[in-house]
């Protein structure tokens, strides 16, 4: 067999491609059973929070104590300063608006320094990712910052081969914004090295599990596309190949 039998529509490119992607199509199918068994087997109910008269009453109490900055989808976290928008409620967290976190209506205009969210935005869709936005550049004041942190598609298929590429730079990204007490670096991230699960996971999250299915992918251009379209200026971005998109915006 010659390296050239390998280059264009040669008829074992064609039977090499065509059985990789088929292992791909089966292990998404695979994820998709999978996950519909668990949702038989234990139902949960993720029913949203849609009392924006109460969340604004909360925002306004915590707007007053003087937190002006707040972590969309933040689970038990408490972030030094932040307040928690998210569908859940969580006893542990010392400030917590349970609410739609796709329906920020209930924050007044440019009333907040500082939006983040950390491994969210993959989780809705790109149109609701695009409505987001607009909301994220309504509620910010001029010159507030937007952080966000993601997985990388592009990241992940590098790593896949050729190991895993972690964020680096942590103490740059908080000088300039980014949460100090935030995740930032995860050792374990790697694991989709050459693991053909992990691998999945890390695009699509858990197929047909609505608590964690990823409907959208990032790559550091896609986002910063979308960045700047909404009318942000970015600050800093992580490395290409790093396993997440660590990304700092400014409102223009």
């Amino acid at each position: 067999m010659k390296i050239s039998d390998f280059g264009g529509r040669s008829p074992v490119n064609r039977m090499m491609t065509g059985l990789m992607f088929a292992c791909i199509r089966w292990r998404s199918f695979s994820l998709r059973f999978k996950n519909k068994i668990k949702s038989v087997i234990k139902k949960k109910n993720y029913a949203l929070c849609n009392d924006n008269h109460l969340a604004a009453e909360k925002f306004k109490h915590f707007k007053n104590q003087g937190f002006d900055k707040v972590n969309i989808g933040g689970g038990d976290k408490n972030l030094k300063g932040f307040i928690n928008v998210d569908f859940l409620s969580h006893p542990g967290v010392e400030r917590e608006i349970q609410a739609n976190i796709e329906d920020l209506s209930f924050i007044p205009d440019e009333s907040l320094a500082q939006i983040h969210s950390n491994h969210v935005v993959e989780h809705i869709s790109p149109e609701a990712f695009e409505k987001q936005l607009v909301q994220y550049f309504r509620i910010l004041k001029p010159k507030g910052l937007l952080t966000i942190r993601c997985p990388n598609a592009l990241g992940v298929c590098y790593g896949f081969w050729f190991g895993r590429v972690p964020e680096v730079g942590q103490e740059e990204f908080i000088g300039l914004g980014f949460p100090e007490d935030e995740d930032f670096c995860n050792p374990l991230d790697g694991w989709y090295h050459k693991n053909f699960y992990g691998f999945l996971h890390w695009i699509f999250g858990d197929v047909g599990n609505l608590a964690n299915q990823h409907l959208n992918i990032f790559t550091p251009s896609t986002i910063k596309k979308h960045i700047v379209k909404a009318g942000f200026d970015i600050i800093k971005i992580s490395e290409p190949e790093s396993s997440s998109i660590i990304l700092i915006a400014r409102k223009g």
